[in-house]
């Protein structure tokens, strides 16, 4: 299956869902926001949203600095 995050190509083998397209890429924070195809995915659905071929999916994760 193919997708794009945060503007990259992907290559998934498997069907998968938010929560294990997370887990696969190595995102361990869980105060992460996920839009698919510009359409943002709250956290209570991450387990139940499914990646579909071609979809574009942005991952933002909170960075600190000052």
């Amino acid at each position: 299956m193919n997708i794009m995050v945060n503007g990259k190509a992907k290559t998934i083998d498997q069907e998968t869902n938010v929560s294990g397209l997370l887990e696969a890429l190595g995102y361990k924070n869980p105060f992460v926001a996920v839009a698919i195809n510009h359409q943002c995915v709250p956290r209570s659905s991450f387990a139940t949203t499914e990646i579909k071929n071609n979809d574009d999916i942005e991952i933002l994760a909170p960075m600190s600095g000052g």
